[in-house]
Order: structure tokens, then C-alpha cells, then sequence
């Protein structure tokens, strides 16, 4: 009885949701944490000596750790919980974005005469134009600009550059450290624009018949070309890519670049006594190195580069690429760039297909959506091999592919993974209402779409395809759902951690 009533007055107090609202949550937990179970399709024997560990909270003070173990007959489940009034202190993991290249032609912008090179349209479009108007006019890109115009940012461990747009105008001995390297980035990365790309530009004339709040939008006319690069960092350098096809999967000209088209390489290291000396260089520990910058890894144009992975001791690269629709991942040494493994993994067509790749200490997995799943694992040298190669049909599987929190685990001829979906309760039209009937036995339609955010979804693959798929609906849902209505997303009970486990050990 006292605990119930801890919980009861932690409730009321974390949560402000009511009597009504407490009342029922209170229910829901006067009663051990319980796990529903779902088969969408085999057998839940699949998933034998497999454990998920599954924690939840409420604003970080209403904790509860659920722990499921799977055997040949049964599951078993049981939760702990614990109230902190003080609540939980995040302690997110330490990441870095690397080097970061995008347009800026593609931001909206304010009342400059010369934003970013298109000045003369928009006068033009703004001499069309009487007070308090707003107009847009389509342009062709290549009127304006010979190379497109990049705007550049940087965050590696102990260097930290804001997105710098202005580049051209930077003296190459600025004493701001992040303005030169953004402009040795800007003179490094020339691609010339596409001749069919056009962009829609957009202004509003004010009472003083002076332009603000300008826009600038790509449309759907032409083909088009977006600067994305993917970034992994080591202990002393960045290495990125960036896809050089366009939307209609041509190439775009990549000879302006100093060593082609590749994997480039950026180093970083601590600041030099003449830029500890500066004024400049703010809080930064490190600086990075531009006049090493370098196309590190030379890779065909032709050559499709899906992603570039990091093995778990930041040696070594991992380079996975499609050529001639074979799917290979290449093993480069990360100080000499010496190749020391091209592995062929599968088939792919990237007309149809796409990737989505997970690496853990143990082992990289790549789920292909039209029905393919591959896990690489390393041998004693280091070397990579194919683990696992299972295919499937796409529509047997519920379990998405993508999903807010995942996990996986390997044992070595069984893959299992993880999806917990967040719900978004914000939606009050009537579809959702009808999934809010306070029951988890409402939370699965018979269709299987699955609306759920404490429990989780189970997918077992192995050699044959999917083993077992099934749903796994905790009780906690219905402190989340209420008969006609929706709770505030702040006062929701919500995933924190999936982790998975096999009995061997494997992760």
C-alpha cells in the first residue's frame, strides 16, 4: 500500500495530468509490468536464449527497466522500477558532425542587395512588384553561378567553425581560424553547375518598397544536385564523401577537385603557438590542418559509394560501394590508404534498392530494402567475412526497417532486431482516436500496424529468411492511452534504451 502511494503522489506531481489521468495510471501499475505477445509470422522458438533489456521513463524521475528472455517454449518477462526526485541526469554520447558542405543557395534569406549572387533577379522580380506584395519567379542556376556555391562547417573534437556562407570575401591570412579554413574548403571543392538546374526565387516588398524576406527553393524542373557528405572521425582526422550523381542519376564534374573524386581527408591536431596566440580562435583546443587536406582515396566516378564506416579500433575505413550492381565493402588502412580487403557481399541494384547500414563492435550489418539482410563479421586478422546472407520477401516482414530506437544482436547464424516505434499522440482526428480506447489489446489493428511505444517488435532472421516476426506490448501503454483524448507528449511514458543479448553472449 505505501508504494502505491508513492507511486500515486510521484504521478500526480512529474505528471500535472489530473485526478481522472493518475487514477487510471495508478491502475496500471498496482499490477506487475506485463508483455502481450503478437506473432505476425514463424515461430517465437526462433528466438531461443535471446534477452532485451527495454527501459522507459517519464521525464526522466519514473524509471522502469523491463528485462525479456525468450526460450524454446516461453518468454518471460519482469520490470523493476524506481522513483528519482531529483530526476536523471543525460549523459549523451559525445559525436561530431565532421565536415559539413551544403548549398546556400537553398536557405531563406533577409534583406541584403546581394544575396548570394542573385541580386540582379531579385530586383527585377522586385520592380514587378507594389507594396506590400509578395512574388517568385523561376530561374535558371547557371545564369548566376559557373560553380556552385557551398557554405561550409566544421566539428571535430576540440575545433568547432559555424556554418561560414561569405567564404569568397575571407583573406587567405584572416585571423580567424575558421574563416580560413572554410575558405581553403571553398577553394578545394569546385563543381560546375548543372545547365537544366533551376531554382524558384522569392521576395516580399515592404511599404518602403524595399525587398525582405527573400527565399530561395529548388523546383522540380531540370535535374538537380545536392551536397551531402558523410563524415567519419578519428583521433586525427575527418574523412568524408559526398554523392556526385544528380537526381536523375547523372554525374556531375568532379575534375575541379585537386586528386578527382573520393574519400578526402581532413586532419586535425592542437593549435599551433601562433594561433594560441590569436584572438581568434575562441574556445577551440584543436585547429584543423587544410593545407593537408587531400583526396585520401581515390574512387572512380562511376563507382556508386553507398557509405563509409569506421571499424571499431579507428584503423581502418570501411568503404561500401556498388559497381556493375556487385555490392562490395573495401577494408583501407588509415594512415597509408593501402586496401587490405575488397569483400563481395551481394548483388544490388541501386535502381531498386537502397541501404541501411548498422555497425556495432561485433559485427555491420546491411539491411537492402528489397528483401536482403547481410552481416559481416571479423575474423582473428581483422579481416572481413559474410556471416550471413538472408533474403526474404518485403512484405512478410512488419518489423520496419527504420525505427526511432533499435538494436540488434548477432550470435552467429541467428540475427535479431529490435524496433520501438514512438506513437505520436498529438493527432486528435478520428483515426487515432480510435486506437485510444485505454486496452493494449487496441493498440494492434488486424492488420498488424503495430502502435505501441513502451514494448517493441521482434524480428529473427537466419539462414531461410525471417525465423520469426512478432510484437511484444507492454502495460505501461496504458498510462499513455486514454479513452477519447491524447496526453501531452511531456508527460508520456517513453522509450530510453533498447539492448539485445543472446544466451552465448554475442551483441
Amino acid at each position: 500500500m505505501r508504494k502505491t502511494l508513492v507511486i500515486f503522489l510521484a504521478l500526480v506531481l512529474v505528471c500535472g495530468c489530473g485526478a481522472a489521468l493518475a487514477a487510471q495510471a495508478v491502475g496500471a501499475l498496482r499490477e506487475d509490468i506485463t508483455f502481450q505477445e503478437h506473432i505476425f509470422s514463424g515461430n517465437p522458438a526462433a528466438a531461443d536464449g535471446l534477452t532485451v533489456q527495454l527501459n522507459a521513463g517519464m521525464q526522466h524521475k519514473l524509471n522502469w527497466e523491463s528485462t525479456v528472455q525468450f526460450s524454446a517454449q516461453d518468454y518471460r518477462a519482469e520490470t523493476s522500477f524506481c522513483f528519482l526526485p531529483a530526476g536523471q541526469a543525460e549523459q549523451p554520447e559525445m559525436s561530431y558532425r565532421g565536415v559539413e558542405i551544403n548549398f546556400y543557395h537553398d536557405a531563406a534569406t533577409t534583406g541584403s542587395d546581394d544575396v548570394f549572387g542573385f541580386s540582379t533577379a531579385y530586383q527585377s522580380l522586385l520592380d514587378t512588384l507594389s507594396p506590400g506584395e509578395s512574388g517568385s519567379m523561376t530561374i535558371r542556376f547557371a545564369d548566376y553561378y559557373d560553380e556552385y556555391p557551398f557554405e561550409f562547417s566544421i566539428d571535430l573534437p576540440g575545433v568547432r567553425y559555424e556554418t561560414l556562407a561569405n567564404w569568397e570575401n575571407v583573406s587567405e591570412d584572416s585571423e580567424w581560424l575558421g574563416e580560413r579554413a572554410q575558405a581553403a574548403l571553398g577553394r578545394y571543392f569546385r563543381i560546375p553547375v548543372l545547365p537544366d538546374e533551376y531554382v524558384e526565387l522569392g521576395i516580399d516588398k515592404d511599404m518602403d518598397g524595399k525587398g525582405s524576406a527573400r527565399s530561395i527553393s529548388s523546383v522540380m524542373d531540370g535535374d538537380r544536385f545536392w551536397m551531402n557528405t558523410e563524415c567519419v572521425v578519428t583521433d586525427d582526422a575527418c574523412f568524408f564523401w559526398f554523392s556526385n550523381r544528380t537526381d536523375q542519376d547523372k554525374l556531375v564534374d568532379t575534375s575541379l577537385i585537386p586528386g578527382g573524386y573520393g574519400i578526402y581527408m581532413l586532419p586535425y591536431g592542437p593549435l599551433s603557438p601562433e594561433a594560441e596566440a590569436s584572438a581568434f580562435y575562441g574556445r577551440n583546443t584543436n585547429e584543423v590542418y587544410t593545407d593537408q587536406l587531400t583526396c585520401f582515396f581515390p574512387v572512380d566516378p562511376e563507382t556508386r559509394i553507398e557509405h563509409l564506416g569506421l571499424t571499431p579500433d579507428k584503423t581502418r575505413l570501411l568503404l561500401h560501394t556498388v559497381e556493375n550492381n556487385i555490392y562490395y565493402v573495401t577494408l583501407i588502412d588509415c594512415k597509408t590508404g593501402a586496401v587490405l580487403q575488397k569483400l563481395e557481399v551481394s548483388t544490388f541494384d541501386p535502381k531498386d534498392n537502397y541501404v541501411n547500414i548498422t555497425e556495432t563492435a561485433d559485427f555491420v550489418c546491411i539491411q537492402q530494402t528489397q528483401g536482403r539482410i547481410c552481416v559481416l563479421t571479423q575474423d582473428a586478422d581483422g579481416l572481413y567475412q559474410l556471416a550471413l546472407l538472408s533474403e526474404y520477401s518485403p512484405d512478410a516482414l512488419y518489423s520496419p526497417v527504420y525505427a526511432t530506437v533499435r538494436a540488434m544482436a548477432f550470435d552467429g547464424s541467428r540475427l535479431a532486431i529490435v524496433n520501438n516505434d514512438e506513437t505520436v499522440l498529438v493527432n486528435y482526428d478520428n483515426y487515432t482516436k480510435g486506437y485510444l480506447a485505454g486496452s493494449t489489446e487496441a493498440l494492434i489493428t488486424p492488420d498488424g500496424t503495430y502502435f505501441d511505444n513502451c514494448g517493441f517488435t521482434l524480428a529473427v532472421f537466419d539462414q531461410n529468411g525471417i525465423a520469426y516476426s512478432g510484437a511484444y506490448v507492454s502495460s505501461l501503454e496504458s498510462v499513455n492511452y486514454v479513452t477519447g483524448g491524447t496526453l501531452n507528449m511531456d508527460y508520456l511514458v517513453l522509450p530510453d534504451s533498447i539492448t539485445l543479448s543472446w544466451q552465448n553472449g554475442a551483441a
